[in-house]
């Protein structure tokens, strides 16, 4: 008995030792891992009044309150907040659900809610009797009147700064004649109907906002181009014609003939996505500085100024991140966080910009003598991120989705009889037309041409977005093949501006559009051609444009041996001008490998901007599977 009292322990701690030796070393006895933390559910919250108020959420222990991006009360115990802002704005307002349970995360932001204190300052501004004209280029203009371009699909529309003026004056909306007009400068603007127009109408009593520089410094076009240099009494052509003396013969002289105040605009800012601002961007090229010769031209003619450059210089400063939300969006190129798409048009201005430009500009009316000072709201409210924003995106921009090529897409506005060669135009056209956009053959000698300042090769090194315009005949390569593609090139027509963004030559790229408009286009391809007129071989990569340094002579008859060879994953450019050699490798680029199209890439003979182009000899042979090393 002794021993069987004795042994019954024994037995159990040796199948409990056995059981944990079994258990040692093995995954079958291990305790399963703890469940992932879950986030909370978001809060859903009203505003009634000055209070926001929402449900308990379950699990929670607290929340935190936000103020735009500031929080402004912190894992507060209660389900309510009262708002105490008192000055005049537009505020957002998030709840966030928090817990000290490490079995749940912080919730999701709350649906948002804006709270708006009215200005309760007495407006002394005094109802508009004439109407204020307002003079100027894109940055500036109304994109419904002609003659602007038409831009159908924008992400984010442009909008002009005069579109907003009625917002911030004691006016109604059509005392503001808007006739900027895209794309002129000083110079230009005078040839349209538009001039004429204000000309005739203009009086007393009447304004005239002033509002170029951005095309003024156009030196490649002699049609555009005015020299910041020369005084506003210097008559003279010899190196441009004078921007100061353009500026008050033809717009100050005219508004004080007829009676009317003129009133001059610096430039605003061109977005520098380095925060830099100088140089262009803030108006300062090689040729002088253009917003300094408005503000000088204004002290000598005693005519006010408006500094919007050093305005929103300043603004962009203080928050270059934030700045991008005042700029137009020519397409949908993927999202960040807070809305912004990674796109930009660095030059031009959405509704929210365009809101923010006129209350500054109307805001700084108030600090001169111009009689339409007393025209201003003076207790017009800001705009605002929160408020205005929302309201410059475009509800109905439909994102564009590629198509593969297929031959029964092909245009019919082309005469190409060559096997497996069709004809397009495509990207930034610089209008809506593509009678400009020309492409021919007849013997296997292809004709390609633009007409002047119609298409564009863009240079977007400084961060904005913008696109590539050109007419092209073109084949499809199998993304699969290895080739070698040759072409000799003469050009036979120039046209008196084809200078910067010209381009013409052979170029490899990995996707086609037939005959379409996107002003955003800035696909990967390679070109064994001429940019610039003056510079051979170039690519697009990650969406920039690169150049190689290099000088080679164009000119009417100049001939030009084109060649591009595809080895596995190493492209070899080639273009031979007389003497003269350029050679480039490219080594990875994705074309045909993982592309916008993944089957085919699209080897085009192309033209644009006042280019015309022959090309004969042309020869593609496919030389074998590309592989993948």
């Amino acid at each position: 008995m002794m021993k069987k009292k004795f042994f019954t322990p024994l037995i159990a701690l040796a199948v409990s030792m056995a059981t944990v030796f079994a258990c040692f070393g093995t995954t079958a006895c291990k305790k399963d891992p703890p469940p992932e933390p879950q986030p909370l559910s978001a809060p859903v919250i009203t505003l009634t009044d000055n209070v926001i108020s929402w449900n308990a959420v379950p699990n929670a222990t607290g929340y935190t309150v936000k103020e735009g991006d500031t929080a402004v009360s912190e894992n507060q115990q209660q389900t309510s907040y009262t708002i105490t802002k008192t000055e005049a704005g537009s505020y957002t307002y998030t709840v966030t659900a928090l817990s000290t349970d490490k079995n749940y995360t912080a919730s999701p932001a709350s649906n948002a809610v804006t709270y708006t204190v009215a200005n309760t300052d007495v407006d002394t501004s005094v109802k508009l009797t004439g109407k204020v004209y307002v003079v100027g280029d894109s940055t500036v203009c109304d994109y419904t009147v002609k003659p602007q371009s038409g831009l159908d699909n924008q992400y984010l529309s442009r909008y002009g700064y005069g579109t907003q003026l009625y917002n911030y004056l004691n006016c109604e909306p059509e005392q503001i004649v808007n006739l900027a007009a895209s794309g002129k400068s000083s110079l230009d603007y005078k040839t349209l109907a538009h001039y004429t127009t204000i000309k005739n109408s203009i009086g007393a009593g009447d304004y005239l906002i002033i509002g170029f520089g951005h095309n003024d410094e156009k030196d490649d076009d002699a049609t555009r181009y005015t020299n910041p240099n020369k005084s506003y009494t210097d008559s003279s052509t010899e190196g441009g014609v004078s921007f100061q003396y353009n500026l008050y013969e033809n717009y100050i002289k005219m508004a004080t003939d007829a009676g009317a105040t003129p009133i001059l605009c610096t430039p605003i800012v061109r977005f520098d996505s380095a925060g830099g601002y100088s140089g262009s961007a803030v108006h300062i090229t090689s040729k002088g500085d253009y917003a300094q010769a408005i503000r000088t031209l204004g002290e000598a003619t005693s005519t006010t100024v408006i500094d919007l450059t050093a305005i929103t210089k300043e603004i962009y400063l203080a928050d270059n991140e934030a700045a991008r939300y005042y700029h137009a969006h020519n397409s949908y190129e993927g999202e960040k966080e807070d809305g912004i798409p990674s796109g930009i048009d660095g030059t031009h201005i959405n509704m929210y910009g365009a809101k923010m430009v006129s209350y500054e500009l109307t805001k700084a009316l108030l600090k001169t003598d111009c009689p339409l000072k007393n025209n201003v709201i003076t207790n017009a409210v800001a705009p605002s991120k929160e408020v205005d924003f929302s309201l410059a995106v475009r509800a109905d921009y439909i994102r564009p989705e590629y198509k593969p090529f297929t031959p029964s897409m092909q245009s019919t506005r082309y005469s190409i009889t060559a096997e497996n060669w069709y004809g397009t135009a495509m990207g930034n056209l610089g209008g809506n037309s593509l009678s400009p956009f020309r492409v021919s053959e007849t013997g296997g000698v292809f004709t390609v041409s633009t007409d002047d300042k119609k298409g564009k090769i863009f240079d977007n090194s400084d961060g904005t977005s913008g696109g590539d315009g050109f007419a092209a005949a073109f084949t499809q390569i199998s993304s699969a093949k290895n080739f070698t593609a040759t072409a000799k090139a003469k050009v036979t027509g120039i046209t008196a501006n084809a200078g910067n963004q010209s381009a013409f030559g052979l170029m490899v790229r990995d996707d086609i559009y037939i005959d379409t408009r996107n002003d955003a286009l800035n696909s990967t391809y390679l070109a064994a051609g001429i940019i610039d007129n003056k510079t051979a071989i170039f690519s697009r990569e990650s969406k920039l444009l690169h150049k190689e340094s290099n000088t080679v002579s164009v000119a009417v008859n100049a001939e030009y041996d084109l060649k591009i060879e595809r080895q596995g994953q190493k492209i070899y450019i080639t273009v031979v001008s007389g003497s003269q050699t350029f050679t480039k490798d490219y080594s990875d680029l994705q074309i045909g490998l993982k592309s916008v199209d993944t089957e085919y890439m699209y080897l085009c003979l192309f033209a644009t901007r006042g280019m015309t182009v022959q090309f004969s000899n042309v020869s593609v042979q496919i030389t074998g599977d590309a592989g993948t090393e």
